[in-house]
């Protein structure tokens, strides 16, 4: 199983918007903002001539809690796990990895708050969240509503398709062309469907859960995901594998709308500057290290005989 999971593409692009088949349900922008509710904003808490982020600050970090290598929910604080705000339960995952390392810089105390994929800009800018650290990539559409950390995670566009089908072989997306394809809805991916020639495209679907489960069946041809998630799935789903694509013969894409940043509000550089400065010292091998780690601790179904990866075996979805 692991050789399935040898990345053959030079890194480029990271994936926003996917979920894990074995997280519970994000709740909704709504319950974010009641979660947050009554809660002031940092300039808020600064008197006058105050450090607006001084050692103890509670750093209020939404994130999705449903992407696996990302972030998924479980029951316990294995594995470096943090817990949810006003739940019971506990997220890990690479994201959870990067908000520790930057409360741990500053002495600040880390306060996860579940939020679905459309609240996450809307709490950052109504100044409910700090910011939220979500695998979200930095988007011209997005940069009109906050402003964005340095990339904290490069990663690579890939198809996933069964082992068995004729799909298995493709080379390029004109292999796709006529077959039954999509992928998250909401997400940066569903845009890209389109440029496959003649294809069924198919309705974007809320969780990777379901797409996953829609390519085993054969519902689905295909879905287009970031390699990090088509690595944590077929580790999960052992029927599946994913395909890459050399420089021309894939999907014409934005590098910087694929690279994962921080969204913090707008204007507001004292808290950027201290992000993007722990953002400095994950250097390649940091990064490799912490990916490779959620990607071997996250939950795996029934049955599956996933081996686990290597630096060597994940080294391709990063910066060098």
């Amino acid at each position: 199983m692991a050789a399935v999971l040898v990345a053959v593409m030079t890194m480029g692009l990271a994936a926003c918007g996917s979920k894990s088949n074995d997280s519970a349900p994000a709740d909704t922008a709504e319950k974010t903002e009641e979660a947050a509710d009554g809660e002031e904003t940092a300039d808020a808490e600064a008197a006058d001539g105050e450090e607006k982020y001084p050692e103890g600050y509670t750093l209020r970090v939404g994130m999705n809690c449903g992407a696996a290598p990302f972030g998924w929910t479980q029951d316990d604080d294995s594995n470096g796990a943090w817990p949810i705000d006003g739940t019971d339960q506990y997220v890990c995952g690479y994201d959870v990895q990067v908000a520790r390392k930057i409360c741990d810089t500053y002495g600040w105390n880390l306060k996860i708050i579940k939020t679905d994929w459309d609240g996450l800009i809307p709490g950052v800018v109504s100044g409910k969240l700090d910011c939220c650290i979500s695998s979200l990539g930095v988007t011209e559409e997005r940069l009109q509503s906050v402003d964005f950390s340095d990339y904290y995670w490069n990663n690579g566009c890939v198809m996933v398709v069964r082992k068995d089908s004729k799909y298995a072989n493709a080379t390029s997306i004109q292999d796709f062309a006529g077959a039954k394809v999509t992928s998250q809805a909401v997400s940066i991916w569903l845009p890209l469907v389109k440029q496959i020639p003649d294809v069924q495209e198919q309705p974007g679907l809320g969780e990777m859960s379901e797409l996953f489960v829609g390519v085993s069946s054969g519902k689905l041809d295909a879905i287009i995901t970031g390699l990090s998630e088509a690595q944590s799935g077929c580790m999960s789903n052992p029927d599946l594998t994913y395909v890459t694509f050399e420089d021309g013969k894939g999907f014409d894409v934005e590098l910087s709308s694929l690279c994962a940043g921080i969204p913090i509000a707008k204007g507001n550089t004292e808290l950027k500057e201290k992000v993007d400065a722990v953002i400095a010292t994950m250097d390649h091998d940091t990064q490799l290290e912490m990916m490779t780690n959620a990607l071997n601790q996250q939950p795996l179904s029934d049955g599956s005989d996933a081996e686990a990866l290597t630096a060597e075996e994940t080294k391709d979805v990063t910066n060098e």
